[in-house]
């Protein structure tokens, strides 16, 4: 067989259209960033001429952006009833390549007979902690031993020693049971090199690292109208839960040490809301706590954000919010935690720093150097085309065809 022909051939290939279901617990509507990617993905395989089907637990509409959305009605304990339903809905998919977006729907799609057609992305800490981020009580959790979890569960619950003993028969079976479902999986992709090395650690091999995407050309389009809300003329923002995780406590004093004077935009609901409004009074920082937002509302103001304060605590897989700013060109201050450095290279896109105080002076860097924050965007807008569909979309299809 000549050059020509195994060109030809494998250009075919190529472009064999498959039937690719995507099976998530979190979709738009109102979803996080996992959601979000899913999204994305989903759009893209379609706009590459697959046949592409999302299957949720999700509440929202049918047919969102013109796909075929199944919204999946489940009552009672999710940890039980999801993968069930997800489980009894894929079962008659011969034909599809299922892939696993989050925990439940692994397991879910893992059940059946058929486990080496799954792909599972493992978008955060889900096969490692019972709880998925990998902090405890303000701090890296050293691991899923019986210690760690005694002192876990305390601090999440504050429950005494002996009752705190009494949940880690279930939370380390429920770590074991989730682990062996991986292990049959066909295909298992990480978003990023940091999740790949402790998905390694914890004794998952055939690791693969598979980014999520942004659609660089959506998000500016999506984010050049003006917001629902009004927004000050120069301000920082944090986009995200208000949750221990992701580093809220450190908002404030990052803000009030930076010295810009500059407002804090919040655009985020957590069960920290409180303690970050008491946070911004004592320390004199102007805070505009906007709640929960549209995702439309967020891109747009990201887009006209001086910089995004990004204090993250846990070890970040791959933040969609670091993606987006990316595409938008907005300036970041960072904390260097898991894969924060795999997207933004420090200079190029947003500063990546370790510990509080480097963050607060990178913070202030981006509140008074203009020439930094040009120099940054332009280098943000060239790193996204690194996670775009084009980049991406062949390396998925790679993985689907192997799978079929």
């Amino acid at each position: 067989m000549g050059p020509p022909l195994r060109a030809a051939r494998a250009g075919a290939a190529r472009h064999r259209v498959v039937k690719i279901l995507l099976v998530s617990e979190v979709y738009p509507p109102r979803a996080g960033g996992a959601g979000w990617s899913t999204r994305a993905l989903a759009l893209a395989l379609r706009e590459a001429g697959h046949r592409v089907a999302v299957v949720t637990s999700s509440p929202g509409p049918p047919n969102l952006d013109g796909l075929d959305v199944r919204r999946l009605s489940v009552r009672g304990r999710k940890r039980l009833v999801v993968p069930r339903a997800f489980a009894t809905h894929v079962a008659s998919e011969d034909e599809a390549v299922l892939h696993a977006q989050h925990s439940l729907s692994a397991l879910g799609c893992l059940a059946g007979d058929r486990p080496r057609r799954v792909a599972v992305t493992v978008r955060d800490h889900w096969p490692v902690c019972f709880w998925s981020t990998r902090i405890s009580q303000g701090a890296l959790c050293p691991g899923c031993g019986t210690g760690p979890m005694t002192r876990c569960v305390k601090g999440r619950v504050g429950a005494p020693g002996p009752l705190a003993w009494g949940a880690i028969p279930y939370m380390k079976a429920d770590l074991a049971e989730k682990r062996s479902a991986l292990r049959r999986a066909g295909a298992i992709l990480a978003v990023s090199e940091a999740i790949a090395a402790e998905l390694g650690a914890a004794g998952l091999s055939r690791v693969e690292v598979l980014p999520n995407m942004v659609d660089a050309a959506e998000t500016r389009a999506l984010a050049s109208p003006e917001p629902s809300f009004a927004l000050p003329a120069r301000f920082l923002l944090f986009v995200g839960k208000l949750e221990e995780n992701k580093g809220v406590r450190l908002l404030v004093p990052a803000v009030a040490g930076a010295g810009t004077g500059l407002p804090l935009v919040v655009l985020g609901e957590g069960s920290l809301a409180h303690a970050l409004k008491f946070d911004a009074a004592a320390a004199g920082v102007s805070l505009v706590l906007r709640g929960w937002a549209h995702r439309e509302d967020v891109l747009r103001a990201m887009a006209r954000a001086t910089a995004i304060v990004f204090p993250s605590l846990w070890p970040e897989p791959l933040s969609r919010v670091l993606l987006e700013a990316l595409a938008l060109g907005t300036p970041v201050a960072a904390m260097d935690t898991g894969g924060t450095r795999e997207i933004l290279e420090d200079g190029r896109g947003g500063l990546v720093v370790e510990g509080a105080a480097a963050l607060s002076e990178a913070v202030g860097r981006l509140g008074r150097d203009e020439g930094l924050r040009r120099r940054l965007a332009e280098g943000a807008r060239q790193r996204a085309e690194a996670f775009s569909p084009a980049a991406l979309v062949p390396r998925y299809e790679a993985v689907y065809r192997r799978l079929r």
